[in-house]
């Protein structure tokens, strides 16, 4: 039994795109209006997220 193997061309992967730097503030504490109201005079961007881990809650912002 013979076993050929082509050898196939492969375009070289293109760099990974780097994901954007995220700080996470801790804000379990805080009730909605607290955080919005942080976000609006403390933050200086839009493009937050809240993540849960366990019993916490973050703030994360992307910048």
């Amino acid at each position: 039994m013979t076993l050929i193997v082509d050898r196939i061309e492969e375009e070289p992967l293109e760099e990974p795109t780097p994901e954007p730097t995220r700080r996470r503030i801790d804000v379990s504490e805080m009730d909605a209006a607290g955080v919005r109201e942080f976000v609006r005079d403390s933050v200086g961007t839009d493009r937050v997220s809240l993540e849960h881990r366990g019993s916490r809650t973050y703030l994360l912002v992307e910048q």
